[in-house]
């Protein structure tokens, strides 16, 4: 199973920005996600991938809201030095009869999420909530009307997630994936993931989250 994309967590919008720019990556589209007190960036790195970059922007969470934002303040205050830290990370099942099963076997829900607007189609989405005590845990999902269709004018060209690495063990994360996601390196702990490195056919890898 392949990452279909990677949750990261900016101070703000604009150091988003720098961060992104610095890594010759654009951006596609942003809005609010109503009722969570963040605000996201869409990156897209190549078909079936795509990064998600959330930041606060001043609204507080409805009451009964995911508490996304603590998360998510918890772990920048926490490293005070990263600009980002990634947060969550998602795998696409191309089969929604693999995902309702992992999910059936694994004690997950299944949201069906409505489209987000043009060039984002609705998805199901499997494990959300089941990972907030249990980090290392990724959600599935699936795209019944086929992955969003983006673009970005990146100054350099990437190829995709080359790497994710997450603290969290090994045999845990593969059974609740049924099997060894591509990219994926465990690491000691439990904390989740903390960084992925972004590929691209023109140099270097650049690599986003906490420091290797």
């Amino acid at each position: 199973m392949e990452i279909d994309h990677v949750v990261l967590a900016a101070r703000s919008k604009a150091e988003a920005e720098r961060v992104l720019a610095e890594a010759g990556l654009g951006i596609a589209r942003g809005r609010a996600i109503p009722g969570l007190g963040v605000s996201n960036l869409v990156v897209p790195l190549r078909q079936g991938q795509l990064l998600e970059i959330h930041y606060p922007n001043g609204e507080p969470p409805a009451p009964d809201a995911p508490p996304l934002l603590r998360f998510h303040l918890e772990a920048l205050d926490a490293n005070p030095r990263a600009s980002m830290t990634a947060m969550a990370w998602l795998l696409a099942y191309e089969d929604e009869r693999r995902l309702r099963g992992l999910a059936a076997a694994n004690g997950m829900s299944v949201i069906e999420a409505p489209a987000e607007g043009p060039g984002f189609p609705p998805y199901l989405l499997a494990g959300f909530g089941a990972n907030f005590e249990r980090r290392h845990l990724p959600c599935l999902i699936h795209w019944p009307e086929g992955f969003p269709s983006l673009s970005a004018e990146h100054r350099r060209r990437p190829v995709g997630i080359t790497r994710i690495d997450v603290a969290g063990p090994a045999d845990e994360i593969e059974a609740w994936c049924g099997g060894a996601p591509n990219g994926w390196r465990a690491l000691p702990g439990s904390g989740g993931p903390l960084r992925v490195a972004i590929g691209f056919e023109d140099g270097e890898p650049v690599t986003l989250g906490l420091p290797g």
